[in-house]
């Protein structure tokens, strides 16, 4: 079974994925007790990031393309 993934849907996953891993490293360089690098501000950076840039590139991202409204003036014959 073969899933499509939009291009757009991929480069945020990416992207996300990136910030992620940079949130991560910098807290990772940290000295001390809490140097091992933070596990939870990466992943929620990581989707936030990921969720902003949908937001903004694509307005309708998720949502079906066909109206849920029909068109006034159309008639059903």
């Amino acid at each position: 079974m073969t899933i499509q993934i939009a291009p757009l849907a991929a480069l945020l996953i990416v992207v996300g994925y990136a910030v992620g891993i940079g949130v991560f490293k910098y807290t990772a360089r940290t000295h001390g007790a809490a140097g091992r690098g933070d596990m939870v501000a990466s992943i929620l950076t990581g989707a936030a990031v990921a969720t902003l840039l949908a937001l903004l590139l694509a307005p309708g991202f998720g949502q079906s393309s066909a109206p849920s409204m029909p068109t006034p003036g159309a008639s059903a014959r």
